[in-house]
């Protein structure tokens, strides 16, 4: 539904965007997924079908939003945001991307939750690089351990600080914005928590 508020499209056309775009979301839906999906919003009533004929090949069934898909994927918009442990979890930049067409207070507010959870998660990062030898089910180098553990960490801390960068900057420029267009596009939408992605 969130790549349908740009424009109406048929399944295919989904699929291949999601083809091009989705891995690196962590998305791979098979088009059975995909037509599943859209079954489910048309009973919903979130989306319609119209019939855009070709002058070669079969009609294609392209989908749009109601006014009730619109509102539903508002309200989505608008839901709370819980982040994941993973700070480079697929879901925040799916629904940072999906969710950010409605302005920038939508994508600022998203992004705030977000930064805020990672500032507290690296704050609180621990690592243990004890190991005790007689409880290895096979023997195990305690020098190598700590070494392993180490370099496990730096990478750890090299991509949360990197992440935590782009958050740092992105929360800046959309505080920026957000002065400068003060009048969102939002256009509200209560908060429901129905999942409407």
């Amino acid at each position: 539904m969130g790549h349908l508020v740009r424009t109406p499209m048929a399944g295919y056309d989904l699929h291949k965007w999601l083809g091009q775009e989705g891995p690196f979301f962590g998305y791979t839906p098979q088009p059975s997924q995909i037509y599943r999906q859209l079954t489910k919003c048309l009973e919903k009533g979130w989306v319609d079908q119209i019939i855009d004929q070709h002058r070669s090949g079969p009609d294609a069934k392209v989908y749009r939003l109601t006014e009730a898909g619109i509102a539903a994927f508002k309200d989505w918009a608008h839901s709370p945001y819980e982040p994941t442990v993973r700070p480079l979890d697929s879901d925040f930049q799916m629904r940072f991307l999906l969710t950010g067409i409605l302005g920038p207070d939508v994508a600022l507010k998203l992004l705030s939750t977000e930064l805020a959870y990672r500032r507290k998660q690296q704050r609180e990062k621990a690592y243990s690089d004890d190991i005790d030898a007689d409880s290895t089910a096979f023997p195990i180098d305690p020098s190598w351990h700590r070494e392993l553990v180490r370099l496990g960490r730096e990478r750890s801390y090299l991509l949360g600080t990197t992440y935590l960068t782009w958050l740092e900057m992105t929360h800046s420029r959309l505080s920026e914005q957000l002065e400068e267009f003060p009048s969102s596009t939002s256009g509200g939408g209560a908060a429901n928590g129905d999942g409407a992605a």
